[in-house]
This record gives C-alpha cells, sequence and structure tokens, in this order.
C-alpha cells in the first residue's frame, strides 16, 4: 500500500511538471515578477479596481511597517490575487461514521482583509476573521463552534485568538492508553486479537453466551463545554510570537455498562442486549486513569511559536515551529493539577515554482504529560495555533478511528504532496483546485523513555481540495491503513 502511495505521489509529480510546462508555453512570464513566485496557471485578480489602484502587472509588495521587517510577504502571485476589503464563504457540512451515524451541518466564514493601501495586506492571511458552525449526527455527536482571530489588532504585533465549542458525543471512542493501544484490537476474555476493525466491530456486536454484548465496550458518552483564549505578540521582527492563555472546560462521563445496547445473535438477527463492562469502567476500576469522575479541568496555556509561512492558510514556503505547554490548575477553579508539553514542526517547499505550483509539506510533533493529567483530556496536541486530538482522524493519523491512540507520550508525524493543478472565477469567486497524498504515521506510549521505532501506526491515502477566495480551504479525504479506512469532508489543510 505505501509503495503504491509513492508511486502515485511520483506520478503526480510528473503531471504537475508537464502540466506546468505547458501553462509557460502559452503565457510568457511576467518579466516584473520575482523570480520562482508566480504560480503556474494565475489568473489576474478580477476584483474591481479601487480608484488610483495600478495595474495588477504593475503591483509589488510594499515594505513591511516597522516592526515587521522580518515577516515573509505573501507571494507575488497570492498578493495579487488576495481579495479586497470583506467576503463571506461557508458551506454546508456532510459526513458519515458508521459509529456517529450520518451528520450534517454548516460553517460559515467571515473575512476582513483590508485594502491594499494598508501597511499589513501583504503580510497576514486576514486582518480579522470569524466563523460559526453548527454540526451534529444521527447517533448523537453535536459539534458547535465559534472561533475568532485577529492576527494584528488594531496595526498592533499582538494577535488575539478566542474559541467557545460545545462537544457532545454518545459514542466517544476509548481504546485504552499508552504502549497497550497500540496492541491489534481485543477485549477482556477474547483470547484472541484482530487486525481488522470490521472484524472486530461484528465480533463485539454479538450477544455472549450469558446475554450481554460489548457493543459499546471502547465508547462512553460525554459531554464538554470548552472557552479558549489567547493573545500572542511580535517579536523579533515579525519572527517569534509567545503566547499566553486560558482554557475552561468541563466534562460529563457517563458509561454504558448494563445499558441496553444494540447487538446480533450468533444466526445474525438483530436484538437488544444488557451491554457488558465498558474498557471506560474495566480502567477506572483497575485505577488506571485519572479522571474518570469527569468534572472541570480549567488550565493555563503558554507558547512560543517561530513563523516564516508566506500564507497561513495555503502555504507554499516557510517553517512554523512551536512549543506549547498548558498546565492544569485548581487556583482557575479546576480539578485537576498536570502539565502538557508539545514540541512541533511544520516545513513547506515549492521544489519547482516556474514549472507547477507543487508543494512538499511536513509536520512532526512530540507530546508529553505528567501522570496525574486527567484521561478525558489526554488526546489533546496543544499546538499554539489551534489544538487538535488524536492520535487517529482527520487532523492527525488518517484511516483511523478518531482518537484510537492517545497516552502521556504521543509522536506523530505528516507528510503531504499539494499540487494546485488549476484555477477559476465564478461570480466574483476566486477557486483553486488541489489534488493531494499522504502519508501519517504515529505511536503512543506510556512515557518518554519508551520511545521506540517499533509498533508505528501508518495509514496512507490522497485528497482533493478547493481554495476558496485563497483562506477559505475545502478538504475531502480518504485514508487507509492495515486496520480500517476513513472518509473526511471537512475545512482547512490538515497542517
Amino acid at each position: 500500500m505505501i509503495s503504491a502511495l509513492w508511486r502515485f505521489s511520483v506520478l503526480l509529480l510528473v503531471l504537475a511538471i508537464s502540466h506546468g510546462s505547458a501553462l509557460a508555453e502559452d503565457k510568457p512570464a511576467d518579466k516584473k515578477q520575482a523570480s520562482g513566485e508566480k504560480k503556474a496557471g494565475d489568473k489576474p485578480d478580477s476584483d474591481k479596481k479601487a480608484k488610483g489602484d495600478k495595474d495588477d502587472d504593475e503591483l509589488e509588495i510594499p515594505p513591511p511597517p516597522k516592526g515587521w521587517d522580518f515577516k515573509r510577504p505573501l507571494s507575488d502571485a497570492d498578493y495579487k490575487r488576495k481579495k479586497r476589503g470583506s467576503y463571506v464563504t461557508g458551506l454546508p457540512l456532510a459526513n458519515f461514521d458508521p459509529d456517529t451515524g450520518v451528520g450534517g451541518g454548516v460553517r460559515g466564514y467571515y473575512f476582513f482583509n483590508g485594502d491594499r493601501k494598508h501597511p499589513l495586506f501583504g503580510y497576514t492571511p486576514y486582518l480579522h476573521r470569524l466563523f460559526a458552525q453548527y454540526f451534529r449526527t444521527t447517533k448523537g455527536l453535536q459539534f458547535h463552534w465559534a472561533d475568532y482571530d485577529a492576527p494584528a489588532i488594531a496595526g498592533t504585533p499582538y494577535r488575539l485568538r478566542a474559541q467557545a465549542i460545545y462537544m457532545r458525543n454518545t459514542q466517544q471512542n476509548f481504546f485504552g492508553i499508552g504502549n497497550a493501544a497500540m496492541d491489534e484490537l481485543s477485549f477482556t476474555g477474547s483470547g484472541q486479537t484482530f487486525s481488522e476493525f470490521s472484524k472486530y466491530r461484528r465480533t463485539i456486536e454479538t450477544v455472549r453466551g450469558d446475554g450481554t454484548a460489548l457493543t459499546r465496550y471502547d465508547q462512553y458518552d460525554f459531554v464538554r463545554p470548552i472557552l479558549l483564549m489567547s493573545l500572542e505578540q511580535t517579536f523579533l521582527r515579525g519572527l517569534i510570537r509567545p503566547l499566553v492563555g486560558l482554557g475552561f472546560t468541563h466534562t460529563d462521563i457517563t458509561d454504558y455498562t448494563g445499558t441496553m445496547v444494540d447487538a446480533e445473535t450468533v444466526g445474525g438477527s438483530e436484538v437488544r442486549a444488557p451491554m457488558g463492562t465498558t474498557r471506560l469502567l474495566e480502567h477506572c476500576n483497575a485505577g488506571l486513569l485519572v479522571g474518570c469522575e469527569g468534572g472541570w479541568d480549567n488550565f493555563l496555556r503558554f507558547g512560543v511559536a517561530f513563523d516564516t509561512r508566506d500564507f497561513e492558510p495555503d502555504p507554499n514556503r516557510g517553517l512554523f515551529a512551536d512549543i506549547g505547554v498548558d498546565i492544569g490548575t485548581k487556583g482557575l477553579g479546576g480539578g485537576y493539577t498536570y502539565i502538557r508539553f508539545l514540541a512541533a514542526v511544520r516545513g513547506y517547499f515549492s521544489p519547482m515554482p516556474k514549472k507547477a505550483d507543487l508543494v512538499l509539506a511536513g509536520r512532526a510533533t512530540f507530546v508529553a504529560q505528567s501522570e496525574n493529567t486527567p484521561f478525558f483530556s489526554m488526546n489533546t496536541l496543544p499546538y499554539t495555533d489551534e489544538p487538535r486530538t488524536g492520535l487517529g482522524g482527520l487532523r492527525t493519523l488518517r484511516g483511523f478511528k478518531q482518537d484510537r491512540f492517545f497516552g502521556r507520550t504521543m509522536a506523530l508525524l505528516n507528510l503531504e504532496t499539494r499540487w494546485t493543478f488549476h484555477r477559476f472565477e465564478l461570480f466574483n469567486q476566486k477557486f483553486a483546485l488541489i489534488g493531494v497524498v499522504f502519508l501519517d504515521t504515529g505511536r503512543v506510549f506510556d512515557k518518554a523513555a519508551d520511545l521506540t521505532l517499533s509498533k508505528w501506526r501508518t495509514g496512507v491515502g490522497s485528497a482533493f481540495r478547493i481554495a476558496w477566495n485563497q483562506a477559505t480551504i475545502v478538504t475531502a479525504d480518504y485514508g487507509v491503513s492495515r486496520e480500517d479506512t476513513g472518509l473526511y469532508i471537512n475545512f482547512n489543510h490538515m497542517f
């Protein structure tokens, strides 16, 4: 499977080069374009020109304002394409997962970019961004989200982010923690392991000799509202952004042991049966987990980021490295005291900007947590720009169930090849079509001293993405692993 993916990746590379070469023959390069900056298939900005605006071919990014001297600007092509003023984007959300059912909702974005006279127009993805999301599924998943981001408040070197989230998942996954979670799927008393999730699923849904089933053996019900706020300040002429923030969360946990669940008889008939003991209750009874009772989990967040990306939502080049630290404290009214540490680096490289709009992207992540971290937040990856959860699912390890693996120590590597192969305009909206191939691999450990190169889990696949007015990325990803598959439809690049 992996070798097939890389053969496909090479084919994509060849197609990108030939496509870019054909475009180069059809249209001479702009002499005023800085070397290596213009992308294949670029079209001029068709936004209505303000009075006194220059033609696009004459546009040049002005020098950065004081304090932003080393901030990498947008590429010349992205600068010309960037919309002026404010605009709205949004799409309905839809997905299907055997665990959560059919899902639907909507997400809408509001962007304010300012005009080209603004000194930061060529150095920020937008001046203000606000989005709101409503999403729920037929089997009890809810994820409602409001998010605000201002990269340069009133032109100052301060960045404000705020998020309010309501999460409800009646089928939140729990497959164990640490090294034990890396083993093939199994359940207490089974005497066997399963390399494929579908076979494992059919087995635990079958009524056992005592009349019970284990349909929800790896699941529990949780409700978790979240409020996150952070403030960053730009130092060293735009390269360094220290961060301070606060997080307030409350988690309600309901275990399914003893409840009635859907099951099947050995003969294949659908029935209702009592639920046996869940994996979560087994771990709690054995004293292996902190946080079985749920409650408040409030924390301080500190971090620092080093950022040379040219355009945050869809980078072509640059580096983003960040360190994040969460400190759970009872001083903020929380019920837990712990420390969580993250170190991550992302890189973006355009190997042949004159031939094709091709980007090689990679991300490496390491997380370590103290042993008294509550299990329900142990899946957190506290990136400074947007925290994620996993490992497993769209944002971390595609081809595995969401939160399939987590533990006190987690390591993750993601590689993507992104090819923007076509650009067009429709109803004064600018679109770009992007093909992607990817490889994700990760592992969790009981502690940092257990780090090893064995038992890493890998998923591979491809994606189709649409860039809408540059800053809105719509994505459909399909991931495959030895254990499972996953189809994901959402917004934004994985990283």
